[in-house]
């Protein structure tokens, strides 16, 4: 079971008992590169661009 995989809970007298309904075939993300192309925005960020307390006030504040 992998992420994406539907399951189905039974309580039962003893605990709940999990069971999968439909999994998810892995898939190998080499084979996807490429696939989906964005237009560019703006000027390209490195990560050191970004300030990690930053990014964390912003979102405690509610703010994207």
């Amino acid at each position: 079971m992998g992420a994406g995989a539907r399951i189905e809970v039974l309580e039962e007298s003893d605990g709940l008992k999990l069971r999968v309904v439909r999994s998810v075939a892995s898939a190998d993300m080499t084979g996807m590169a490429g696939m989906v192309k964005a237009p560019a925005r703006g000027v390209p960020r490195q990560l050191e661009d970004f300030d990690p307390a930053s990014l964390l006030t912003r979102s405690r504040r509610g703010k994207p």
